[in-house]
Protein backbone atom coordinates (compact mmCIF):
# COMPACT_ATOMS: atom_id res chain seq x y z
CA UNK A 1 0.00 0.00 0.00
CA UNK A 2 1.40 2.89 -1.03
CA UNK A 3 2.02 6.04 1.85
CA UNK A 4 0.92 9.39 1.27
CA UNK A 5 4.31 11.50 1.44
CA UNK A 6 3.51 15.11 2.72
CA UNK A 7 6.77 17.08 1.90
CA UNK A 8 6.01 20.82 0.87
CA UNK A 9 3.48 21.42 3.55
CA UNK A 10 5.96 20.88 6.28
CA UNK A 11 8.20 22.80 4.86
CA UNK A 12 5.94 25.33 4.41
CA UNK A 13 4.97 25.03 8.41
CA UNK A 14 8.44 25.15 9.44
CA UNK A 15 9.39 28.01 7.33
CA UNK A 16 6.39 30.53 7.77
CA UNK A 17 6.02 33.68 5.47
CA UNK A 18 8.18 34.36 2.73
CA UNK A 19 8.71 38.03 1.60
CA UNK A 20 11.04 40.01 -0.44
CA UNK A 21 11.07 37.63 -3.04
CA UNK A 22 11.84 39.22 -6.46
CA UNK A 23 11.87 37.66 -9.69
CA UNK A 24 14.92 39.71 -11.18
CA UNK A 25 12.65 40.63 -14.34
CA UNK A 26 11.64 43.80 -14.05
CA UNK A 27 10.44 45.46 -17.51
CA UNK A 28 13.08 46.50 -19.70
CA UNK A 29 13.06 48.84 -22.48
CA UNK A 30 14.52 47.82 -26.60
CA UNK A 31 15.43 49.72 -29.36
CA UNK A 32 16.12 48.83 -32.79
CA UNK A 33 17.94 50.66 -35.41
CA UNK A 34 15.28 53.22 -37.53
CA UNK A 35 12.40 52.32 -34.88
CA UNK A 36 10.78 53.69 -32.23
CA UNK A 37 11.87 52.64 -28.44
CA UNK A 38 10.47 49.37 -27.94
CA UNK A 39 8.91 48.69 -24.50
CA UNK A 40 10.05 45.13 -23.90
CA UNK A 41 8.28 43.25 -20.65
CA UNK A 42 10.03 39.76 -19.56
CA UNK A 43 7.83 37.31 -17.82
CA UNK A 44 8.88 34.39 -16.58
CA UNK A 45 7.66 31.47 -16.86
CA UNK A 46 8.33 28.02 -14.78
CA UNK A 47 8.39 25.44 -17.67
CA UNK A 48 6.02 22.81 -18.14
CA UNK A 49 5.94 20.35 -21.09
CA UNK A 50 3.56 18.18 -20.01
CA UNK A 51 0.17 18.22 -22.83
CA UNK A 52 1.14 21.05 -24.63
CA UNK A 53 1.14 23.45 -21.98
CA UNK A 54 4.56 24.57 -23.02
CA UNK A 55 3.72 25.09 -26.75
CA UNK A 56 0.85 26.69 -25.82
CA UNK A 57 2.51 29.44 -23.68
CA UNK A 58 4.64 30.05 -26.92
CA UNK A 59 2.07 30.54 -29.29
CA UNK A 60 -0.06 33.05 -26.65
CA UNK A 61 3.22 35.00 -26.33
CA UNK A 62 2.96 35.09 -30.36
CA UNK A 63 -0.56 36.47 -30.07
CA UNK A 64 0.04 38.87 -27.28
CA UNK A 65 2.78 40.32 -29.22
CA UNK A 66 0.72 40.59 -32.59
CA UNK A 67 -1.86 43.18 -30.34
CA UNK A 68 0.81 44.72 -28.78
CA UNK A 69 2.81 46.39 -31.66
CA UNK A 70 0.48 48.89 -31.83
CA UNK A 71 1.26 49.78 -28.51
CA UNK A 72 5.22 49.72 -29.25
CA UNK A 73 5.31 46.77 -26.54
CA UNK A 74 6.51 43.39 -26.19
CA UNK A 75 6.42 40.66 -24.19
CA UNK A 76 8.85 37.91 -23.77
CA UNK A 77 8.82 34.79 -22.21
CA UNK A 78 11.92 33.94 -19.80
CA UNK A 79 11.58 30.15 -19.29
CA UNK A 80 12.50 28.77 -15.93
CA UNK A 81 12.96 25.38 -15.46
CA UNK A 82 9.77 23.38 -13.83
CA UNK A 83 10.63 22.46 -10.20
CA UNK A 84 9.11 20.35 -7.05
CA UNK A 85 7.27 21.99 -4.31
CA UNK A 86 9.91 21.81 -2.01
CA UNK A 87 12.33 23.44 -4.08
CA UNK A 88 9.75 25.88 -5.27
CA UNK A 89 9.75 27.01 -1.61
CA UNK A 90 13.52 27.06 -1.13
CA UNK A 91 13.79 28.98 -4.05
CA UNK A 92 11.32 31.26 -3.17
CA UNK A 93 13.32 31.49 0.03
CA UNK A 94 16.46 32.89 -1.67
CA UNK A 95 14.31 35.14 -3.78
CA UNK A 96 13.89 33.46 -6.95
CA UNK A 97 10.11 33.82 -7.97
CA UNK A 98 8.89 32.90 -11.25
CA UNK A 99 6.31 35.58 -12.29
CA UNK A 100 4.29 32.60 -13.62
CA UNK A 101 4.19 28.89 -12.26
CA UNK A 102 1.57 25.81 -12.55
CA UNK A 103 0.44 23.52 -9.73
CA UNK A 104 -2.67 21.59 -8.82
CA UNK A 105 -5.38 23.45 -7.61
CA UNK A 106 -5.60 21.80 -4.02
CA UNK A 107 -1.77 23.71 -3.30
CA UNK A 108 -3.66 27.39 -3.35
CA UNK A 109 -3.52 26.80 1.08
CA UNK A 110 0.10 26.12 1.65
CA UNK A 111 1.39 28.69 -1.66
CA UNK A 112 -0.39 31.35 0.02
CA UNK A 113 1.08 30.52 3.25
CA UNK A 114 4.52 30.52 1.92
CA UNK A 115 3.89 33.37 0.18
CA UNK A 116 4.84 32.37 -3.19
CA UNK A 117 1.42 33.53 -5.04
CA UNK A 118 -0.22 36.55 -5.11
CA UNK A 119 -4.28 37.42 -5.95
CA UNK A 120 -5.32 37.60 -9.67
CA UNK A 121 -9.24 38.89 -8.82
CA UNK A 122 -9.02 39.72 -12.29
CA UNK A 123 -10.08 36.63 -12.82
CA UNK A 124 -13.34 37.69 -11.72
CA UNK A 125 -14.44 39.55 -14.73
CA UNK A 126 -12.37 37.99 -17.66
CA UNK A 127 -13.85 36.98 -20.60
CA UNK A 128 -12.40 33.79 -20.54
CA UNK A 129 -13.98 32.60 -17.56
CA UNK A 130 -17.40 34.60 -18.21
CA UNK A 131 -18.98 30.92 -18.74
CA UNK A 132 -17.81 28.40 -16.53
CA UNK A 133 -19.54 27.00 -13.77
CA UNK A 134 -20.00 27.89 -10.53
CA UNK A 135 -17.86 25.61 -9.33
CA UNK A 136 -14.75 26.39 -11.15
CA UNK A 137 -15.35 29.92 -9.72
CA UNK A 138 -15.11 27.89 -6.25
CA UNK A 139 -11.57 26.54 -7.48
CA UNK A 140 -9.98 29.56 -8.52
CA UNK A 141 -11.26 31.42 -5.38
CA UNK A 142 -9.80 31.07 -1.77
CA UNK A 143 -10.42 32.88 1.40
CA UNK A 144 -12.60 35.67 -0.30
CA UNK A 145 -10.10 36.22 -3.14
CA UNK A 146 -8.86 34.62 -6.91
CA UNK A 147 -5.38 33.15 -6.88
CA UNK A 148 -5.37 30.65 -9.64
CA UNK A 149 -6.42 30.68 -13.15
CA UNK A 150 -7.84 26.70 -13.56
CA UNK A 151 -5.35 25.85 -17.06
CA UNK A 152 -7.21 22.34 -17.56
CA UNK A 153 -9.91 19.97 -15.90
CA UNK A 154 -11.24 16.25 -15.67
CA UNK A 155 -13.60 14.19 -14.36
CA UNK A 156 -13.78 10.90 -13.13
CA UNK A 157 -15.74 7.93 -14.96
CA UNK A 158 -15.70 4.77 -13.89
CA UNK A 159 -14.15 2.09 -17.49
CA UNK A 160 -16.33 -0.84 -16.87
CA UNK A 161 -15.21 -4.06 -18.34
CA UNK A 162 -18.00 -4.49 -21.47
CA UNK A 163 -16.42 -8.17 -22.66
CA UNK A 164 -16.99 -8.89 -18.62
CA UNK A 165 -20.81 -7.60 -18.14
CA UNK A 166 -21.10 -9.52 -21.66
CA UNK A 167 -19.74 -12.67 -19.66
CA UNK A 168 -22.38 -11.86 -17.25
CA UNK A 169 -25.14 -12.30 -19.74
CA UNK A 170 -25.58 -8.63 -20.01
CA UNK A 171 -27.50 -7.64 -23.34
CA UNK A 172 -26.38 -4.79 -26.08
CA UNK A 173 -29.13 -2.58 -24.74
CA UNK A 174 -28.79 -3.15 -20.46
CA UNK A 175 -24.83 -1.99 -21.04
CA UNK A 176 -25.38 0.87 -23.03
CA UNK A 177 -28.21 1.72 -20.42
CA UNK A 178 -26.39 1.75 -17.61
CA UNK A 179 -24.99 5.21 -17.45
CA UNK A 180 -28.68 6.76 -17.31
CA UNK A 181 -29.34 4.00 -14.79
CA UNK A 182 -26.65 5.74 -12.83
CA UNK A 183 -27.78 9.30 -13.51
CA UNK A 184 -30.98 8.47 -12.31
CA UNK A 185 -29.83 6.79 -9.03
CA UNK A 186 -31.22 3.49 -10.14
CA UNK A 187 -28.28 1.78 -9.99
CA UNK A 188 -26.11 2.29 -7.21
CA UNK A 189 -22.38 1.62 -5.62
CA UNK A 190 -23.49 -1.34 -4.16
CA UNK A 191 -24.84 -2.86 -7.50
CA UNK A 192 -21.52 -2.53 -8.87
CA UNK A 193 -19.66 -4.31 -6.15
CA UNK A 194 -21.83 -7.19 -7.12
CA UNK A 195 -21.24 -7.49 -10.80
CA UNK A 196 -17.73 -7.04 -9.85
CA UNK A 197 -17.46 -9.96 -7.67
CA UNK A 198 -19.72 -11.82 -9.87
CA UNK A 199 -16.67 -11.19 -12.73
CA UNK A 200 -14.30 -11.92 -10.59
CA UNK A 201 -16.27 -15.43 -9.25
CA UNK A 202 -16.73 -16.68 -13.17
CA UNK A 203 -12.90 -15.33 -14.09
CA UNK A 204 -13.90 -13.53 -16.63
CA UNK A 205 -11.59 -10.72 -14.25
CA UNK A 206 -8.05 -10.99 -12.72
CA UNK A 207 -9.21 -7.69 -10.39
CA UNK A 208 -12.20 -6.39 -9.36
CA UNK A 209 -11.79 -2.91 -8.55
CA UNK A 210 -8.33 -0.51 -9.37
CA UNK A 211 -8.06 3.07 -8.70
CA UNK A 212 -6.10 5.98 -9.63
CA UNK A 213 -5.36 7.48 -6.63
CA UNK A 214 -4.68 6.01 -3.37
CA UNK A 215 -6.63 9.24 -1.03
CA UNK A 216 -9.68 7.34 -2.91
CA UNK A 217 -12.27 11.19 -2.83
CA UNK A 218 -14.48 9.09 -5.49
CA UNK A 219 -15.73 6.56 -2.75
CA UNK A 220 -15.69 9.00 0.06
CA UNK A 221 -18.05 10.88 -2.47
CA UNK A 222 -20.14 7.72 -3.05
CA UNK A 223 -20.85 7.61 0.73
CA UNK A 224 -21.79 11.54 0.81
CA UNK A 225 -18.05 11.90 2.97
CA UNK A 226 -16.85 15.27 2.26
CA UNK A 227 -14.82 16.07 4.84
CA UNK A 228 -14.67 19.69 3.84
CA UNK A 229 -16.58 22.86 5.16
CA UNK A 230 -16.15 25.50 2.07
CA UNK A 231 -17.79 28.43 4.43
CA UNK A 232 -15.25 27.81 7.53
CA UNK A 233 -12.71 26.53 5.26
CA UNK A 234 -12.17 23.47 7.88
CA UNK A 235 -11.89 19.61 7.38
CA UNK A 236 -14.49 17.67 8.99
CA UNK A 237 -14.25 14.44 10.95
CA UNK A 238 -17.23 12.74 10.21
CA UNK A 239 -18.97 9.17 11.09
CA UNK A 240 -20.30 9.07 7.46
CA UNK A 241 -16.32 7.45 7.13
CA UNK A 242 -17.08 4.67 8.82
CA UNK A 243 -19.69 3.88 6.02
CA UNK A 244 -16.59 3.72 3.71
CA UNK A 245 -14.74 1.73 5.96
CA UNK A 246 -17.15 -1.02 6.34
CA UNK A 247 -17.46 -1.07 2.22
CA UNK A 248 -13.56 -1.30 2.09
CA UNK A 249 -13.84 -4.52 4.26
CA UNK A 250 -16.21 -5.51 2.54
CA UNK A 251 -15.00 -5.74 -0.55
CA UNK A 252 -11.73 -7.00 0.76
CA UNK A 253 -13.42 -9.73 2.62
CA UNK A 254 -15.54 -10.21 -0.96
CA UNK A 255 -12.04 -10.67 -3.18
CA UNK A 256 -13.07 -7.70 -5.12
CA UNK A 257 -10.25 -5.50 -3.87
CA UNK A 258 -6.84 -6.66 -2.73
CA UNK A 259 -3.46 -5.70 -0.82
CA UNK A 260 -2.29 -4.40 -3.86
CA UNK A 261 -4.31 -1.63 -5.34
CA UNK A 262 -2.40 0.55 -3.78
CA UNK A 263 0.30 -0.16 -6.03
CA UNK A 264 -1.76 -0.44 -9.32
CA UNK A 265 -1.49 2.86 -10.55
CA UNK A 266 -2.85 3.97 -13.58
CA UNK A 267 0.36 3.01 -15.78
CA UNK A 268 -0.07 -0.23 -14.73
CA UNK A 269 -3.77 -0.05 -14.91
CA UNK A 270 -3.83 1.11 -18.59
CA UNK A 271 -2.33 -2.14 -19.99
CA UNK A 272 -4.04 -4.41 -17.70
CA UNK A 273 -7.28 -2.87 -18.71
CA UNK A 274 -6.91 -3.33 -22.18
CA UNK A 275 -6.29 -6.76 -21.80
CA UNK A 276 -9.81 -7.21 -19.35
CA UNK A 277 -7.51 -7.86 -16.44
CA UNK A 278 -9.68 -5.33 -14.25
CA UNK A 279 -13.18 -5.31 -14.42
CA UNK A 280 -13.48 -1.57 -13.13
CA UNK A 281 -11.22 1.09 -13.10
CA UNK A 282 -11.89 4.50 -11.32
CA UNK A 283 -9.87 7.23 -13.27
CA UNK A 284 -10.12 10.33 -14.42
CA UNK A 285 -10.18 11.37 -17.92
CA UNK A 286 -7.02 11.28 -19.09
CA UNK A 287 -6.74 7.11 -18.49
CA UNK A 288 -9.12 6.72 -22.22
CA UNK A 289 -5.91 8.44 -23.56
CA UNK A 290 -3.83 6.13 -21.58
CA UNK A 291 -5.65 2.93 -22.99
CA UNK A 292 -4.89 4.45 -26.18
CA UNK A 293 -1.38 4.79 -25.66
CA UNK A 294 -1.28 1.23 -24.47
CA UNK A 295 -3.22 -0.01 -27.27
CA UNK A 296 -0.46 1.66 -29.70
CA UNK A 297 -3.11 3.45 -31.13
CA UNK A 298 -2.06 7.15 -30.58
CA UNK A 299 -2.33 8.05 -34.26
CA UNK A 300 -5.49 6.42 -34.89
CA UNK A 301 -8.18 7.98 -32.80
CA UNK A 302 -10.84 6.23 -35.34
CA UNK A 303 -9.55 2.87 -34.40
CA UNK A 304 -9.03 3.41 -31.43
CA UNK A 305 -12.86 4.42 -30.85
CA UNK A 306 -13.76 1.36 -32.37
CA UNK A 307 -11.96 -0.62 -30.20
CA UNK A 308 -13.08 1.67 -26.87
CA UNK A 309 -17.19 1.19 -28.34
CA UNK A 310 -16.41 -2.49 -28.48
CA UNK A 311 -14.60 -3.20 -24.96
CA UNK A 312 -15.52 -0.47 -22.50
CA UNK A 313 -18.50 1.45 -20.98
CA UNK A 314 -18.31 4.16 -18.71
CA UNK A 315 -20.46 5.52 -16.25
CA UNK A 316 -20.02 8.49 -13.08
CA UNK A 317 -19.34 6.84 -9.94
CA UNK A 318 -22.94 5.81 -8.71
CA UNK A 319 -23.74 6.93 -5.24
CA UNK A 320 -24.33 4.39 -2.51
CA UNK A 321 -27.79 5.31 -1.68
CA UNK A 322 -30.97 4.58 -3.71
CA UNK A 323 -32.24 7.69 -5.70
CA UNK A 324 -28.59 9.60 -5.16
CA UNK A 325 -27.06 11.57 -7.53
CA UNK A 326 -23.99 10.01 -9.01
CA UNK A 327 -20.35 11.66 -8.20
CA UNK A 328 -17.31 12.77 -9.94
CA UNK A 329 -13.69 14.24 -8.81
CA UNK A 330 -10.69 16.32 -10.08
CA UNK A 331 -7.68 17.69 -9.27
CA UNK A 332 -6.85 20.34 -12.18
CA UNK A 333 -4.04 22.67 -13.19
CA UNK A 334 -4.19 25.69 -12.27
CA UNK A 335 -2.16 28.96 -13.70
CA UNK A 336 -0.39 30.45 -10.76
CA UNK A 337 1.21 33.95 -10.57
CA UNK A 338 4.21 35.18 -8.30
CA UNK A 339 4.04 38.22 -5.42
CA UNK A 340 6.76 40.06 -7.48
CA UNK A 341 4.39 41.10 -9.98
CA UNK A 342 2.92 44.39 -9.37
CA UNK A 343 0.40 46.25 -10.63
CA UNK A 344 1.93 47.54 -13.77
CA UNK A 345 3.11 44.65 -14.98
CA UNK A 346 -0.26 42.67 -14.40
CA UNK A 347 -2.15 43.44 -17.20
CA UNK A 348 0.52 42.12 -19.27
CA UNK A 349 0.57 38.53 -17.51
CA UNK A 350 -3.33 38.68 -17.46
CA UNK A 351 -3.62 39.22 -21.10
CA UNK A 352 -0.48 35.98 -21.77
CA UNK A 353 -2.69 33.88 -19.07
CA UNK A 354 -5.99 34.60 -21.57
CA UNK A 355 -4.36 33.78 -24.12
CA UNK A 356 -3.42 30.44 -23.32
CA UNK A 357 -6.62 29.59 -22.70
CA UNK A 358 -7.74 30.57 -26.32
CA UNK A 359 -9.95 27.92 -27.16
CA UNK A 360 -8.20 26.72 -29.54
CA UNK A 361 -5.01 25.80 -27.82
CA UNK A 362 -7.54 24.55 -24.97
CA UNK A 363 -8.08 22.17 -27.38
CA UNK A 364 -4.37 20.90 -28.59
CA UNK A 365 -4.17 20.49 -24.81
CA UNK A 366 -7.08 18.16 -24.62
CA UNK A 367 -5.37 16.35 -27.78
CA UNK A 368 -1.73 15.50 -26.42
CA UNK A 369 -2.79 15.27 -22.55
CA UNK A 370 -6.56 13.85 -23.00
CA UNK A 371 -7.42 16.95 -20.40
CA UNK A 372 -11.12 18.16 -20.95
CA UNK A 373 -10.88 22.31 -21.69
CA UNK A 374 -12.36 24.59 -19.42
CA UNK A 375 -14.83 26.38 -21.27
CA UNK A 376 -17.88 26.34 -23.69
CA UNK A 377 -16.44 27.76 -26.39
CA UNK A 378 -13.41 25.30 -26.23
CA UNK A 379 -16.05 22.61 -26.02
CA UNK A 380 -17.41 23.89 -29.16
CA UNK A 381 -14.26 23.53 -31.30
CA UNK A 382 -14.73 21.23 -34.03
CA UNK A 383 -12.23 18.27 -32.97
CA UNK A 384 -13.47 17.92 -29.47
CA UNK A 385 -17.34 17.69 -31.01
CA UNK A 386 -15.48 14.75 -32.90
CA UNK A 387 -14.03 13.20 -29.75
CA UNK A 388 -16.85 11.57 -29.05
CA UNK A 389 -15.52 9.98 -25.14
CA UNK A 390 -14.44 13.66 -24.52
CA UNK A 391 -17.92 15.22 -25.75
CA UNK A 392 -20.55 12.66 -24.23
CA UNK A 393 -18.42 12.81 -20.62
CA UNK A 394 -18.15 16.82 -20.57
CA UNK A 395 -21.35 16.97 -18.65
CA UNK A 396 -19.78 15.08 -15.39
CA UNK A 397 -17.86 18.68 -14.84
CA UNK A 398 -21.53 20.06 -13.28
CA UNK A 399 -21.15 17.99 -10.30
CA UNK A 400 -17.39 17.39 -10.44
CA UNK A 401 -16.13 17.70 -7.56
CA UNK A 402 -12.19 18.94 -6.82
CA UNK A 403 -9.70 18.34 -3.51
CA UNK A 404 -9.57 21.39 -0.92
CA UNK A 405 -7.16 23.66 -0.84
CA UNK A 406 -7.34 23.75 3.28
CA UNK A 407 -3.52 23.39 3.93
CA UNK A 408 -4.39 20.72 6.55
CA UNK A 409 -6.07 18.24 3.79
CA UNK A 410 -2.81 16.28 3.19
CA UNK A 411 -2.27 15.70 7.10
CA UNK A 412 -6.09 14.65 7.36
CA UNK A 413 -6.25 12.33 4.25
CA UNK A 414 -2.83 10.77 5.40
CA UNK A 415 -5.22 9.84 8.96
CA UNK A 416 -7.78 8.35 6.52
CA UNK A 417 -5.50 6.29 4.82
CA UNK A 418 -3.71 4.29 8.15
CA UNK A 419 -7.31 3.66 8.83
CA UNK A 420 -7.63 1.67 5.09
CA UNK A 421 -4.13 0.49 5.32
CA UNK A 422 -5.63 -1.00 8.50
CA UNK A 423 -7.80 -3.24 6.46
CA UNK A 424 -6.18 -3.92 3.71
CA UNK A 425 -2.79 -5.44 5.69
CA UNK A 426 -3.88 -6.04 8.88
CA UNK A 427 -7.09 -7.56 8.71
CA UNK A 428 -8.61 -4.97 11.05
CA UNK A 429 -12.55 -4.41 10.98
CA UNK A 430 -14.42 -0.96 9.67
CA UNK A 431 -14.66 0.02 13.65
CA UNK A 432 -10.58 -0.05 14.37
CA UNK A 433 -9.74 1.16 11.21
CA UNK A 434 -12.13 4.46 12.35
CA UNK A 435 -10.86 5.05 15.32
CA UNK A 436 -7.17 4.62 13.97
CA UNK A 437 -7.76 7.55 11.95
CA UNK A 438 -10.01 9.42 14.38
CA UNK A 439 -7.61 9.14 16.69
CA UNK A 440 -4.77 10.54 14.14
CA UNK A 441 -6.53 12.91 13.05
CA UNK A 442 -7.33 14.99 16.40
CA UNK A 443 -3.82 14.61 17.14
CA UNK A 444 -2.39 16.11 13.74
CA UNK A 445 -5.02 18.23 12.45
CA UNK A 446 -5.05 21.50 14.41
CA UNK A 447 -8.18 21.20 16.79
CA UNK A 448 -9.35 24.79 15.15
CA UNK A 449 -9.08 23.88 11.98
CA UNK A 450 -11.60 20.19 12.43
CA UNK A 451 -14.90 20.61 12.66
CA UNK A 452 -15.67 17.25 14.67
CA UNK A 453 -19.24 15.83 14.28
CA UNK A 454 -21.10 14.06 17.22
Amino acid sequence: MKKLVVTALSVVLSTGLLAGCGSGNEPAEATSAGEAKMKEIQISVRESTWGARKDNFIEAEKRLNEELKADNVHVKIDWWPGIGDDELILQAQAGKVADIFMNSSVDIGWELNAGIIRDVDWVKDSKVFKNVPDSYTNIMKYDGHYYGAIQDMDASPVFISRKALEGLSWTKEQIDGLRQRVDSGDFTFGDLEKLAEEAKQKNLVKMGFAVEDTRFEGWNYAFGNYNYNVDENKMVLTKKTKDVYEFWADAVKRGIINESIGDVDTDKAAPMFVKGEIFAEFARTEFYQMMREANGMQNDLEGFNTWFNKNIVWIPIPSAEKGGKPVSYSNPAMIYVGPTVDDEKMPYVQRLIEHVLDPDLQINHTLVSGKLPVTPEAQEDKRFKEMDFYKDHAYLLEFTKTRPAQPDYATYTKSYILGVDAILTKGQSAEQAYELFQKDAKQNVPSDHLIIEQ
